[in-house]
């Protein structure tokens, strides 16, 4: 199934154009005729912004999924949702959105005039979104955080991370046993940010040992993550990925 994958919301932007890079992280996934937003990103005017400079209308996205709780990915999910004339199903972790969202707190909640545009579903388990996008179970780390990941199968299995916490491996092995299929790409963010030089290191040979070629990275990996991880995987080998930039799946 032929698939588009572009960025809508990262700390970097194409130059020489409109686009606003910003504290976040957001994808767009065109396929069969479906459209699916991971993450909406921290600031609201900032992912409008960037969706209308895209010609990207609200209405036109067919289900949004939140891959975790942290401000970063999922803040803006109320200005998306105001900005629609339809409600949208929401794919997210389990009462993400019980709160009020506020301006200069860390609370995360869809606004009183927006609760009837959202049909929410939590995430439990294998999810299927649209065909061929699926999300995978949640993550859970040693301190109780939680992320799932998106599974884009396209003419390859490609995985789009919306903070990597603690690297690639567990999500690369869970999703090449689900589909048993190689894993082709890695879109998105493996934190590396104020890690050290073997963090990405190690994070380098997983890419390698997997045989995941295509790696378009931003967000918490970081400008030094990118460069400790070119330093194994080469300039080629690893790809920025800033908003405004699309590519085929």
């Amino acid at each position: 199934m032929e698939a588009r994958i572009t960025c809508v919301y990262d700390e970097g932007a194409l130059e020489n154009t409109s686009f606003i890079g910003a504290k976040g992280t957001s994808f767009l996934i065109d396929i069969g005729g479906k459209r699916v937003l991971f993450d909406t990103g921290l600031r609201n005017k900032y992912l409008l912004h960037n969706l209308e400079y895209l010609e990207v209308s609200p209405d036109s996205i067919d289900a949004v999924v939140v891959s975790q709780s942290h401000p970063d990915n999922c803040r803006a999910l109320d200005a998306l949702v105001g900005a629609r004339t339809a409600p949208v199903d929401v794919y997210c972790p389990a009462g993400l959105y019980n709160g009020k969202p506020g301006m200069f707190s860390r609370s995360i909640g869809i606004s009183d005039e927006n609760k009837g545009k959202v049909v929410f579903h939590d995430l439990e388990g294998w999810t299927d979104i649209v065909p061929g996008v699926t999300v995978t179970p949640s993550i859970i780390y040693d301190d109780g955080y939680s992320e799932a990941f998106r599974v884009v199968e396209g003419t390859h299995v490609t995985i789009v991370s919306g903070r990597g916490v603690q690297g690639p491996a567990e999500v690369i092995a869970m999703v090449s046993k689900r589909f048993n299929r190689q894993v082709r790409a890695f879109y998105g963010s493996v934190l590396l940010e104020k890690k050290k030089k073997p963090v990405a290191e190690s994070y380098a040979k997983i890419f390698e040992q997997e045989g995941v070629t295509d790696l378009y990275l931003n967000h918490c990996t970081g400008p030094s993550g990118m460069t400790n991880l070119r330093v194994h995987l080469g300039l080629k080998g690893v790809k920025d990925m800033y908003v405004g930039q699309s590519q085929d799946l």
